[in-house]
């Protein structure tokens, strides 16, 4: 018998969880104490929840929701997992219908969610085509093998930086003792990151900085893999931060963003930042690095030249309620 059943963020719904993304993951590997942590740390004030769709007692599905933060309060941020043995019986369709009835406790008058090219994503995007979701934006997905990458031949361009007073740090291992740290790091990655390209609709949205400090000392201690600051003077340029998973993923690194404030653009340091950050990641042994970037932007010529080559890419979708 199919069901729909409340998430109680057991430790079997953990472990199953992971266990039916991993069944669609074309290119990852889920862990469920990851997605134990991301629960435990959630932003509370925000509505957030899971639909767990059951066959019998069989977890076969999982619709994840949560409500946007500040100008996207009114936004619902969606994604469905099934497993494929479940295609082509509506029930992706169950477990939709049921978020429209829940995300009606905050008004939401927006629906968003991604899929990727890729076979595992064909029966979740006609889904999203035949409620008349809108594509909003398309993502390149790119990945290397880091050990192929002359790191050598790069060292004249950030000896040439450097010698303009152009330094750069990691910053969990060299900074935190500099004075005023974390907040000239939120401030820098709060104006990258309204450089990115988002769709029409969807409006960038700060982190409270008491939120923001937490989730960055997380990553210190559970997921780091680099984050290389570009530093001129006392004022922080550019940087580019990597997040590595060792219990499921330990030779793979994924890069969360890379950025240069725009008066230091064209110089060369969004390259230096990223061979920076490939020289510390070899040292621990990290094999493959994957980025991404939206398709009009500029940093896929980077990639290319240092050896990424294309994955399936990502499509976002929209669609107003």
């Amino acid at each position: 018998m199919i069901k729909i059943k409340q998430f109680t963020a057991s430790d079997i719904e953990f472990n199953e969880i992971a266990r039916v993304r991993n069944l669609i993951n074309h290119d990852s590997i889920d862990h469920p104490d990851y997605d134990k942590d991301d629960w435990k740390a959630r932003d509370k004030s925000l509505i957030r929840d899971r639909l767990m769709l059951y066959n019998k007692d069989e977890l076969i599905g999982i619709l994840y929701y949560v409500q946007g933060r500040n100008e996207n309060s009114k936004t619902s941020f969606f994604n469905i997992i099934l497993n494929p043995e479940y295609n082509n019986h509506g029930y992706r369709q169950l477990l939709y219908e049921e978020m429209l009835n829940k995300i009606k406790k905050f008004n939401c008058n927006k629906l968003y969610t991604n899929v990727y090219d890729h076979f595992n994503y064909k029966e979740y995007k006609k889904l999203l085509v035949n409620h008349k979701f809108k594509l909003v934006q398309i993502n390149r997905e790119y990945i290397c093998d880091i050990r192929q990458i002359n790191t050598a031949s790069y060292q004249p361009l950030i000896q040439k930086l450097e010698s303009e007073g152009i330094k750069f740090y990691d910053s969990r291992d060299e900074m935190q003792d500099f004075k005023g740290h974390f907040k000239k790091l939120e401030e820098l990655e709060w104006v990258l990151d309204q450089d990115v390209p988002i769709p029409n609709g969807i409006k960038h949205t700060r982190t409270p900085f008491k939120r923001w400090k937490k989730q960055c000392l997380d990553f210190y201690d559970n997921y780091y893999g680099v984050d290389i600051i570009a530093v001129k003077g006392s004022q922080y340029i550019g940087s580019t931060d990597i997040e590595v998973l060792p219990k499921a993923d330990p030779y793979k690194g994924w890069t969360g963003t890379l950025g240069v404030i725009r008066e230091f653009r064209r110089k060369g340091i969004a390259t230096a930042l990223k061979i920076k950050a490939i020289e510390s990641l070899l040292k621990k042994g990290i094999k493959q690095l994957r980025t991404d970037n939206e398709e009009n932007n500029p940093m896929y010529k980077i990639n290319v030249a240092l050896g990424f080559t294309p994955v399936p890419f990502s499509e976002e979708y929209m669609k107003e309620i």
